[in-house]
């Protein structure tokens, strides 16, 4: 499941868990995909704990915390 916020250049990012299975090492990430420019290469950060896990842990950020998670997500390459 996804959740999408606004940062604070007013970009709509989308932001979801993924694991392994699609590319990323062992360990849950979370992915961010910007709505508002898809110019913009998608950033990840990782997270700790399963996918599941990741999944409840971003479910409950705020959109605030979401904004910081970005902030500390490096671009996918």
């Amino acid at each position: 499941m996804s959740r999408t916020f606004q940062d604070e250049n007013f970009y709509l990012w989308e932001a979801f868990a993924s694991t392994g299975a699609f590319g990323f090492p062992d360990g849950p990430n979370v992915v961010f995909n910007c709505l508002t420019d898809r110019q913009l290469r998608p950033r990840y950060v990782e997270m700790p704990g399963s996918e599941p896990e990741a999944e409840r842990a971003l479910n409950s950020l705020s959109e605030r915390e979401l904004q910081e998670l970005l902030e500390k997500a490096r671009p996918l390459s």
